[in-house]
């Protein structure tokens, strides 16, 4: 290969063993100069190592005239590299304005998820970016104005899953000179040079007042200590994976429960890791989770007795004698009856501001809050019962089939669906009806009757107290 930087990118895919024959690649392109750079590369090393090549195209609809001038004009490049081409029209603006994004924000999400749709539909391999190394310095530098960690100081990753950065060790003056050496044409983002966005005001301020001030090429110092610390942060992450396979109990769709004393035992900078390996797979993200998220968790963790901590998308961290469970909502189906596990003590937020408290008690402290142990009135919302009589914890769900019920104060069981004929309940009220259960046993049928089965008695020694609060006039899902 006669060319320094495509000889670099091939080197490059050499060493990590992708871009092989066979494979096809999304290539994300603008139409500006990186993007135009990548295409080429990516057409031009296609036809040497045998990988197909698909472009995708977002327009934002943004920039008016401009923003459908880029898309024709990456209309017209695919056309001259013979390559397919997805385009998409996306009114970001709106978007950013429901998700409560910047407009930056809300491109770079649209972006990604049109690509990855591309990709599963066509079923490519990866999902190729011009990311580079100035991009980098920028990424890096943003990172440190936020308060960042060794993640953040790492930056972005040239391999990342199926994304991958062929350019991410190529600076910005590179690109422009393999364009100007290839006869390459492309376009010129106008909102580049207005110093709205704070990546634009470190491009175009910081970074020329920095080397005018102090004479560094502060993009070089930047990605230099990127690649040093990528090191560093690589061997932690692979030592945390071992030590998470380690100390992991169980683990299915949307559930891991952890052992709670060895976690403890980890020195918190793996500690953390492990909390964000249980996070990734369980949202198939690291995207999301803060540095307070984690140490919310790690507190809830460490501090004794059974403790809760919640997470972003509503992912609890569960942690009950010698086990952390990190799980996620069940996914609801409406045609199927909701499923929650509530520990104990806890405050439980359900969909539709129901919400859910459970305490402990002994008799005496129960006495000195309340003044007596006395039974409400059935239809109350806040119940209490015995606890030692609970042997398999407490879930909130929705009738099943065959459901028995033992009413309070009555003879015996009977049908759950008998109990609500008698009471006149209609089919679909019936539908949005609670019940506080322990496995197949119901304790409440929440706002109509306890059972008798968990009934305060004598011999009560600890009493679980429940309060559910509703927004509206039903539990309706």
């Amino acid at each position: 290969m006669d060319d320094k930087l495509l000889e670099r990118v091939n080197s490059w895919a050499e060493q990590y063993g992708i871009l092989k024959e066979g494979t096809l690649v999304v290539v994300g392109v603008s139409g500006g100069a990186d993007s135009v750079c990548l295409l080429d590369i990516m057409c031009r090393l296609g036809n040497t190592r045998g990988f197909s090549v698909i472009a995708v195209h977002v327009n934002h609809m943004l920039r008016g005239n401009e923003a459908d001038e880029d898309e024709a004009f990456v209309r017209e490049l695919c056309g001259k590299y013979r390559i397919p081409l997805k385009v998409f029209r996306e009114d970001v603006a709106a978007f950013a304005g429901r998700n409560n994004y910047s407009l930056e924000e809300a491109g770079r999400i649209i972006r990604y998820e049109k690509m990855k749709e591309v990709m599963e539909e066509q079923g490519a391999s990866y999902i190729a970016v011009a990311h580079h190394r100035d991009d980098q310095a920028e990424t890096v530098f943003l990172n440190i104005l936020r308060g960042t960690g060794l993640d953040g100081l790492c930056g972005m990753s040239d391999i990342n899953g199926r994304i991958i950065r062929p350019l991410l060790t190529s600076g910005k003056d590179e690109i422009l000179e393999y364009v100007k050496r290839n006869g390459l044409s492309y376009r010129t983002d106008s909102t580049n040079y207005e110093n709205t966005y704070l990546r634009n005001i470190i491009r175009n301020v910081i970074f020329p007042e920095i080397k005018r001030h102090t004479g560094t090429d502060i993009t070089a110092k930047l990605f230099r200590m990127h690649e040093l610390l990528r090191n560093d942060r690589d061997f932690l992450n692979r030592y945390a994976e071992e030590k998470f396979s380690e100390i992991l109990l169980f683990k299915e769709n949307g559930r891991i429960v952890l052992r709670r004393d060895k976690l403890t035992e980890l020195h918190p900078a793996v500690s953390g890791r492990v909390i964000r390996i249980a996070w990734e797979k369980i949202t198939g993200s690291r995207q999301g989770l803060e540095s307070v998220h984690v140490n919310a968790a790690l507190s809830a963790v460490s501090k004794e007795g059974n403790r809760t901590a919640e997470l972003p998308k509503r992912i609890k961290v569960i942690s009950e004698y010698d086990r952390v469970e990190i799980s996620a909502p069940k996914k609801y189906d409406e045609n199927e009856p909701v499923f929650f596990r509530v520990p104990v003590p806890s405050v439980m937020e359900l969909p539709n501001r129901v919400r859910i408290e459970a305490k402990l008690y002994t008799r005496e402290e129960y006495v000195r809050k309340f003044g007596e142990i006395k039974k409400a009135r059935e239809n109350s919302l806040t119940q209490i019962f015995d606890y030692g009589k609970i042997k398999e914890g407490i879930y909130i769900r929705g009738r099943r089939p065959g459901d028995l019920f033992h009413p309070y104060n009555s003879k015996g069981k009977k049908k759950l669906k008998d109990f609500f004929i008698d009471l006149k309940i209609p089919k679909k009220t019936r539908e949005n009806i609670l019940l506080l259960a322990e496995g197949k046993n119901i304790i409440w049928v929440v706002g109509y009757r306890t059972s008798d089965n968990y009934k305060i008695e004598d011999s009560t020694e600890t009493i679980l107290y429940v309060n559910i609060t509703r927004q509206g006039n039903n539990f309706e899902f």
